[in-house]
């Protein structure tokens, strides 16, 4: 039990300094012996958990992707509409795209990585998907305008989700970048929702603190 306690514990330095390692360097520059050297442990208890750095980087986008259903889980808590969860979502990932290191990562080995076709737990593929699939339940809860094609909403969720990345990308500020997702919002989802339900959806980034109701996505 205490060597496989020591196994997980390894494996675990490993992941998250690979995170900080493709996240600052990039997937490319980083090498193993970065990640190795950066986690304090042995190039051979390296490749003993991870063969290559492929295997790392999907290691790190299962992690990434643990952060994202994690965030989806408590907005649902928080929020009854799924519409509002769309738009913190996307603020979320403002957030997330600056201060958390999978999230980050991912963004790196998606951009960097040539491996053939996209894979499911990319950057792109994970967040469009799980956004997609809340627009979904959006449309089954009656919230979408009749007239609004189920493309068309997607394509504005991709527009938002391409353009925080951008914008991160590109070094514009949180607080900037906060603003034009407002700005983004407010002009679409007059054109999404249906009008005169009493379903307010809010705009901007959602307070630290939400209180929590038993609907879950």
């Amino acid at each position: 039990m205490a060597r496989q306690e020591r196994s997980e514990r390894t494996m675990e330095r490993l992941v998250m300094a690979a995170a900080d390692q493709f996240a600052s360097q990039g997937f490319v520059k980083a090498s193993l012996a970065d990640v190795s050297r950066s986690a304090g442990v042995t190039k051979g208890a390296l490749f003993f958990h991870f063969s290559t750095k492929d295997e790392l980087a999907d290691a790190v986008l299962a992690r990434a992707q643990d952060v994202l259903e994690t965030m989806v889980e408590e907005l649902c808590e928080a929020e009854p509409i799924f519409l509002q969860v769309v738009v913190d979502l996307t603020h979320a990932l403002n957030r997330l795209l600056r201060d958390d290191a999978f999230v980050m990562a991912s963004v790196r080995i998606t951009r960097e990585r040539v491996n053939g076709r996209p894979a499911p737990l990319d950057f792109y593929p994970l967040w469009l998907s799980r956004l997609w699939r809340l627009l979904d339940h959006a449309r089954r809860n009656g919230e979408l305008g009749r007239s609004v094609a189920d493309a068309s909403a997607r394509t504005m969720v991709t527009a938002a989700v391409s353009g925080v990345e951008t914008l991160t990308w590109t070094r514009v500020s949180r607080k900037e970048t906060e603003k034009w997702l407002s700005d983004l919002w407010e002009l679409v989802l007059p054109l999404l929702r249906v009008e005169g339900t009493g379903r307010t959806v809010r705009t901007v980034a959602p307070l630290a603190h939400a209180p929590s109701l038993e609907e879950r996505c």
